[in-house]
């Protein structure tokens, strides 16, 4: 016989699971599992059980997303899926860890990357990045953290601090998932802007392989090989992003400009960009009359 999940506190916050009507009745805790193992050599050999801690929050009648639960008592990591049969096998229920350990570590967690976020968005970056730094102590695979932390920094032209950042972005596979979206955007755009070019073309390069077809990550692709003058990689990104989204103004926009100074020396020289070879001044053209068409 199953044994039936343990009912849980009410009233526990949401992080991210909206659109479950009834949080309270589903499986949303703490749990533990046991491990053996040996200490010592010799005559002081002996044998001990190590306790592992997991968050798990049930995603549908029969399936359990379990996280393991690090030493400052936050979920970190990748989610692994489990049954309902394996769960209450294998795992025990800690609803006072829970309660008095996890839920306020998490928290704290969502309240010091809201407090970066907020400082970030309205200028005040220093002390975003001793918020994003503070949430880096918590969780130190913080996906949003690690993007905050590199946006301030590329933003202040600390380069050398935004390329090691950079570095560990792009070797984070959960860092594009869909929610996180628009921070690998604004990230790449702070690159850019930073005149990290080719950091950002790595990047660029390393999302479009975590994400499905975006028009405005093809946009931004383009945006970077524009700043490099490799007119070439820009027009293609430009056509994959129109083929995505006629409408996008901003590639239509930066076909314009690149036909106006295929066409106009003046207007090449005023922007300091290498001549543009005649293949990419026709199709600029071509998408730019499909454009008006759409």
């Amino acid at each position: 016989m199953q044994r039936k999940p343990p009912r849980l506190p009410p009233n526990e916050p949401d992080f991210g699971h909206q659109g479950i009507d009834s949080l309270d009745e589903l499986v949303r805790c703490a749990f533990s599992t046991t491990r053996e193992l040996t200490i010592g050599t010799g005559t002081t050999k002996r044998k001990q059980d190590s306790k592992i801690l997991w968050m798990v929050e049930q995603q549908a009648e029969d399936a359990y997303a379990v996280r393991k639960i690090n030493s400052q008592f936050v979920p970190v990591g990748e989610e692994t899926i489990i049954t309902g049969d394996k769960l209450f096998r294998e795992f025990t229920p800690e609803v006072e860890i829970h309660l008095t350990k996890v839920e306020p570590a998490m928290v704290k967690l969502h309240r010091t990357l809201e407090r970066g976020d907020l400082h970030r968005l309205v200028g005040e970056r220093d002390e975003a990045e001793l918020e994003y730094s503070s949430a880096l102590e918590i969780d130190e695979l913080n996906v949003r953290a690690i993007f905050g932390l590199g946006i301030v920094l590329a933003q202040r032209g600390a380069k050398r601090r935004a390329k090691a950042v950079f570095r560990d972005i792009v070797k984070l596979d959960a860092a594009f998932n869909e929610e996180h979206k628009h921070l690998f955007n604004e990230f790449g755009i702070s690159l850019r802007k930073a005149k990290l070019f080719d950091e950002a073309v790595q990047y660029y390069t390393r999302a479009m392989e975590l994400t499905e077809s975006d028009d405005h990550l093809h946009y931004n692709m383009a945006r970077v090989h524009y700043e490099l003058g490799q007119w070439g990689e820009c027009a293609d990104h430009l056509d994959h992003s129109l083929r995505l989204n006629g409408e996008l103004e901003e590639a239509v926009m930066l076909c314009k400009l690149i036909l106006a100074m295929h066409l106009d020396r003046k207007v090449l020289d005023k922007y300091g960009k290498p001549p543009i070879p005649d293949e990419v001044g026709k199709l600029v053209d071509e998408l730019i009359k499909d454009g008006s068409r759409t």
